[in-house]
Formats: structure tokens, C-alpha cells, sequence
């Protein structure tokens, strides 16, 4: 029984909230009209005979249209509440992990290279701010790493955040000659 429920919940899941809405909107003038236009559009005897049907149908339809809507605004909300949450983190970076930033923002790149192991790029890479751009690099002049365009469009709009910054992005080829 209770597989048949799922199953069933899972079909009206596929359907399209278009579909719903006007399956809704058919049975509720099938239920609701008065009898006068019911019997013009000639669903009256129908609405008689099939209303034990069209009352519980109506209803499933109607919850199943309701809570399609309040996905779709919970949804939109939640996408809200992490984007302002990713935004609160580029408000408390360290000087260093601006200093990564600032050839993204100031010098208007893109990409920057830095090594796999770079621990400040790791950092700001599992905090959502940048990303790898490509699985390919090599040991010398290191990976690409790109920052994310909602970061990107936010630290544009307040480059203040990255006041206050101390040292920059280096591939592993220039920290080893910054060492001789």
C-alpha cells in the first residue's frame, strides 16, 4: 500500500506545474460553477454523476499545485540565504587570502596559477570563493584556478574588502627563484 502511495506521489512529482495548474483550474470550475454556466458548458450531468471523484481528485491536485508553489518560493529563498552567506565570508578573509584575491579584482584576471598545494588558494577554494578551472597544470607554473562569478560581481562592487591585503598569488616556478 504504502508503495503505491510513493509511486503515485513520484507520478504527480513529474508532472509539470503547468499541467497542475490547469487540471486544478478545470476541476475547481467543474466543482464550483454556478448551475446556470454549468449547464450551458454541458458539465452538469457530468459534476452529478462524478462528483465522489472530482471533489477528492480536486483536492490531491490542488495540495499537490500548493506545495509545487512553496517549493518554488522556498527555494528562491534558500538560494537567497546561501548567496548572503557566501557574501558574509568575503567580509572576514584574512590579509593573505585578499592578497589572492587582489589580481582577480584590481588586475581584472581571470585566472591565477598557483600550486596544488598552495594552502591559502585550498582555503579559499573550499570557503566557495574560487574554483579549479582545469584538472591539467603541471609542477612548475601550476594550476588555474578561477574565482567565482558571484564573488567576482561582489568584491567589484565592494573592492574595500580586499583593503588591507599582504602578499599575492605565486606559481610554484616563481617561489623558487623569490628563494635565490
Amino acid at each position: 500500500m504504502m508503495d503505491k502511495l510513493t509511486g503515485f506521489a513520484d507520478y504527480f512529482r513529474k508532472i509539470p506545474a503547468a499541467f497542475l495548474v490547469a487540471i486544478v483550474s478545470v476541476l475547481g470550475l467543474i466543482l464550483f460553477l454556478p448551475e446556470e454556466y454549468a449547464k450551458t458548458l454541458a458539465v452538469d450531468g457530468f459534476r452529478d454523476e462524478y462528483r465522489v471523484f472530482l471533489g477528492p481528485a480536486f483536492l490531491l491536485t490542488l495540495s499537490f499545485c500548493a506545495a509545487r508553489i512553496f517549493n518554488f518560493f522556498m527555494q528562491g529563498y534558500r538560494q537567497k540565504q546561501a548567496l548572503k552567506k557566501r557574501q558574509e565570508t568575503l567580509h572576514s578573509l584574512t590579509p593573505e587570502e585578499k592578497g589572492y584575491l587582489i589580481p582577480y579584482i584590481e588586475g581584472q584576471q581571470n585566472t591565477v596559477h598557483v600550486g596544488m598545494d598552495d594552502g591559502v588558494m585550498a582555503g579559499l577554494r573550499s570557503k566557495g570563493i574560487t574554483y579549479l578551472a582545469a584538472k591539467m597544470g603541471d609542477l612548475l607554473n601550476g594550476f588555474a584556478f578561477n574565482l567565482q562569478p558571484w564573488a567576482r560581481e561582489y568584491l567589484e562592487a565592494n573592492p574595500h574588502l580586499l583593503d588591507g591585503y599582504a602578499g599575492e598569488p605565486m606559481t610554484p616556478r616563481q617561489k623558487l627563484h623569490s628563494r635565490w
